[in-house]
């Protein structure tokens, strides 16, 4: 008698397993494809319904070494088992699970599903502030993008609701009295596996609990899940690996994520190449390439983008009024160092460096590339002056290159570019703040202050031209790389593009956790989702991928719109002169900028860096065999093709412009 691939085990069969000391509930239940080897099962309790697949033939091991398919020392309730598979030593057992083919699972303590799971799916996290109000339901499909409008867009209750209930009607499809480990998955030396979900080719090795959750995995992006590793109401996506005795607690582990050597995290969401080792995470949203690595530090109600800590980094979210409910955020790009202290509400601007322990409340969100420091209890700004510092010139060479995520798939959408509109813009208001504190300050005085923070006055007219500086190399940035791809003769032809779509000079730029865009656009994909025109994390999905590839050209075009707004005259009509100086002024500051970032590194080998070199004396010797020297570093070599590549640009696009057909001669407003 058969059902569907499985048959009835003949008495024969079952004369062979009782031999080989398998025993059964009841024997009808268990039933078996056809070709079943009883030689492959010993010791094996079935109970209820169990249904299993052809083990006929050897597993070959990556160390050449083969394995019998089958089923050794194991209990197994209402479970289905697919074709070449081997599992061993189960001491607890098997109960309420489905096995695809080609799983390998041996020395573990029980694998079950305890009633309907949802698998971690649908879970509350309380992310960004500890005192709740901006709870992001997790799931397998959340990016970076939808938790950014969860747990950031809370005055728009359709949109919520309607995230919401997309998560709900994702974990209501996923919700299921059986879980199931995927395809080709390994499981080894586990103790406690509740209501979990593992997806395909995932690795679990070593690990003590885990309970109602997902581990997402792929043929092309594996995830492994390591040493002593507890986790409750959790997402881990596709690639990530988590072991060091992790603590995770209501968590989602993002795509390429690393965590591990007894880090804790509860109520936290890490997205794209996080890392996350040692430190305690508590309600952090952490967006991509967000990193943490010392046992002293404590990230905890904050948002974090392209971040670095420092050692010994610490955030406090409660002023001893109505508890923990004050949360920080630090942009795109900012750094701590070590012993670092920030009292909650606070905002810092990207791409900043915060150094020391800040009492006070302040928002540098206009001020990027700056440095923050403490004197005497005080909180001070150097505006502009991060960015040309070796610290932020190597992170935008780096993280493109470190994107360690290989499904086809990608949940996250990433921007890399430091200089974006979206700096652009901050640098530009930056300017105009600088301005103003300068006129309204007084001669005598030492220090003017600004949102809560400190600045020196005699440094607002140089910050504003570090500012200045930044936007020249920028917006010659833009405009060379434009026409270095066109093949236009005549100058107006590389605006063709563009014709009647504009983007306006002030439209408000968002950083969306690591998507870069105008706002408006950002506002349309809110609209369709809040009126269900979008219904699926697919579907928005799709909307976002279309914002994220239209960045290239909205740059340009907001470029356009800041050029006839500075100049008083659009690009495409100006004259070869002033674009010519537009040009020259590019690569007189970009060798500025470059220059000053080689003093930077330059510093790395000169010094004070020496001492502790040499213990016995011959400290320069020692030094260099184990630093090298300076003209070899391999940065410092990039420097070098970086300042050639200035000036090679700089003669391409010189003589396209005594080549090219300008339309009319422009006038340059003073």
């Amino acid at each position: 008698m058969t059902d569907g691939k499985y048959i009835a085990l003949s008495e024969k069969n079952i004369a062979a397993l009782e031999k080989n000391g398998c025993r059964a509930e009841n024997w009808v239940e268990v039933r078996v494809a056809a070709g079943f080897r009883p030689d492959s099962f010993f010791n094996v309790a079935f109970t209820g319904k169990v249904e299993i697949g052809r083990q006929d033939g050897e597993l070959v091991l990556a160390d050449g070494s083969r394995r019998k398919y089958g089923i050794y020392n194991a209990s197994l309730e209402n479970v289905r088992i697919g074709d070449h598979c081997v599992i061993s030593n189960i001491t607890a057992g098997l109960r309420n699970v489905n096995i695809e083919p080609g799983v390998i699972i041996e020395n573990v303590g029980e694998i079950i599903c305890s009633g309907a799971s949802t698998f971690g799916n649908g879970h509350a996290v309380e992310a960004l502030n500890e005192g709740g109000g901006r709870e992001l339901k997790i799931c397998r499909d959340t990016s970076a993008q939808v938790a950014y409008l969860s747990i950031l867009y809370r005055d728009k209750k359709q949109l919520i609701d309607k995230l919401n209930a997309i998560v709900d009607d994702f974990s209501v499809q996923v919700k299921n009295d059986r879980a199931t480990i995927g395809r080709n998955s390994c499981i080894r030396n586990c103790l406690k596996l509740h209501n979990v979900h593992i997806g395909v080719n995932a690795n679990l090795d070593g690990v003590q609990k885990l309970q109602n959750g997902t581990v997402d995995s792929s043929a092309e992006a594996p995830t492994f899940i390591g040493d002593a590793v507890i986790a409750e109401n959790f997402i881990i996506q596709k690639g990530s690996m988590v072991g060091g005795a992790a603590i995770l607690s209501g968590c989602l582990v993002g795509e390429a994520a690393q965590v591990g050597k007894q880090v804790s995290l509860e109520n936290t969401v890490l997205f794209a190449n996080c890392e996350a080792f040692h430190s305690e995470l508590c309600s952090v949203f952490a967006g991509p390439y967000t990193v943490t690595h010392h046992r002293s530090t404590l990230l905890i109600a904050g948002y974090f983008s392209f971040f670095n800590a420092g050692s010994a980094t610490n955030q406090s979210n409660h002023m001893y009024k109505l508890g923990p409910v004050h949360q920080g955020i630090l942009e795109r790009g900012c750094k701590t160092g070590s012993f670092s202290y920030l009292l909650w509400p606070s905002r810092v601007g990207a791409f900043s460096a915060i150094l020391g322990k800040h009492h006070a409340n302040f928002d540098t969100t206009n001020l990027p590339f700056s440095y923050l420091n403490e004197e005497d209890g005080k909180s001070l700004i150097i505006p502009g002056m991060n960015y040309f510092t070796t610290g932020t010139f190597r992170d935008g060479l780096k993280w493109p290159t470190r994107d360690k995520r290989k499904n086809r798939d990608m949940l996250d959408f990433i921007h890399f570019d430091i200089l974006s509109p979206y700096t652009g813009q901050k640098m530009q208001r930056g300017q105009r703040i600088l301005l103003d504190l300068y006129e309204r300050s007084e001669k005598g005085q030492s220090f003017v202050s600004f949102k809560g923070i400190h600045i020196k006055r005699l440094l607002l007219k140089t910050c504003r031209r570090y500012y200045q500086l930044i936007l020249d190399k920028y917006f010659g940035d833009v405009l060379i790389k434009r026409m270095l791809a066109s093949k236009a003769t005549v100058f107006s032809d590389l605006f063709a593009s563009t014709k009647n779509e504009v983007v306006p000079h002030d439209e408000n730029w968002i950083d969306v956790c690591g998507l870069l865009c105008r706002q408006s656009r950002m506002e349309a994909l809110i609209t369709a989702v809040s009126s269900g025109e979008l219904q699926s994390f697919a579907e928005i999905r799709a909307a976002l991928r279309k914002i994220h590839a239209a960045y290239a050209e909205d740059e340009w075009r907001w470029f356009l719109s800041n050029y006839a707004h500075l100049h008083g005259c659009e690009l495409a009509m100006d004259s070869q002169e002033n674009v010519r100086n537009l040009l020259a002024q590019w690569q007189k500051s970009s060798l500025k900028l470059l220059n000053m970032v080689f003093s930077d590194a330059e510093k790395e080998f000169e010094g004070n860096v020496k001492t502790g070199f040499g213990i016995d004396g011959n400290a320069d010797a020692d030094f260099t065999a184990v630093r090298g020297v300076f003209a070899d570093n391999t940065f410092k070599i990039h420097l070098d093709s970086e300042i050639e590549s200035v000036n090679t640009k700089f003669a391409q696009v010189s003589r396209l412009i005594d080549t090219i057909k300008f339309l009319s001669a422009g006038n340059k407003k003073d």
